[in-house]
């Protein structure tokens, strides 16, 4: 069911106001699935997927807002692979890397086609990998692809080592004149070096998540089908 404006206006005022008075994210996420739920949304709702990510890219990128976000993944009100892809196009500087459990998708059943279109839309996975057909399980394949392959290029970024590589850059990594940040003017010594100190601990994670697809079954034979098809 499409939601009105004065559902999201109060999605958004109940989360500054949680926000502001540091509200624990477990009573933010039940009163916002209450909210939601009285209000006839289907869950888990990319148009609320949409919205976080966009209250925190702009001006918003602080610790509790990252809390709530994660709240509301393991509450199942947004679809983890959408917040995934919007992370990974809208927000390089606090891109944060999420373990997302498979068991959450368990209850996407009906609406799985949609979110696949809307990541595409996001991520341009067809327009990338030239492959007209927008078919939801190739897509996923080519999410999955493309996850790792961006988690490999910042990691190589981070490092200092990507422009040792054949292509010099990324396709995946905007410029930071391209992000959607508050500004660089806002950003001072302090916050660069906290920037700096999440970069090794994104590198660390990056790694450790490749790993783990390349350990699971699932995720590792999808990647061996893409390169094999490439």
């Amino acid at each position: 069911m499409a939601a009105s404006s004065t559902v999201w206006d109060s999605v958004l005022e109940i989360t500054k106001s949680a926000q502001f008075k540091n509200s624990e994210p477990q009573l933010w996420a039940i009163q916002l699935s209450s909210s939601l739920n009285s209000a006839g949304v289907d869950l888990p709702s990319m148009e609320l997927a949409h919205l976080l990510v966009s209250h925190i890219c702009f001006d918003n990128h602080v610790p509790i807002t990252w809390k709530f976000l994660e709240k509301a993944l393991s509450f199942n009100i947004v679809p983890p692979l959408l917040v995934l892809g919007l992370l990974s196009t809208r927000q390089a500087i606090t891109f944060r890397l999420f373990r997302i459990d498979s068991s959450t998708q368990q209850h996407i059943g009906c609406i799985w086609n949609s979110i696949m279109k809307s990541i595409d839309d996001v991520v341009h996975l067809s327009q990338i990998f030239g492959v007209q057909l927008c078919e939801p399980g190739l897509l996923l394949v080519e999410f999955v692809f493309s996850i790792v392959w961006q988690l490999l290029d910042a990691s190589l970024d981070d490092e200092g080592l990507l422009e040792l590589s054949l292509e010099k850059n990324s396709r995946w990594l905007p410029r930071l004149q391209d992000m959607e940040i508050d500004g660089h003017e806002n950003f001072s010594e302090k916050r660069n070096e906290q920037h700096e100190g999440l970069h090794k601990v994104n590198t660390t994670m990056a790694i450790e998540l490749i790993g783990e697809f390349l350990k699971n079954k699932v995720t590792s034979r999808i990647l061996y089908l893409a390169r094999r098809n490439m």
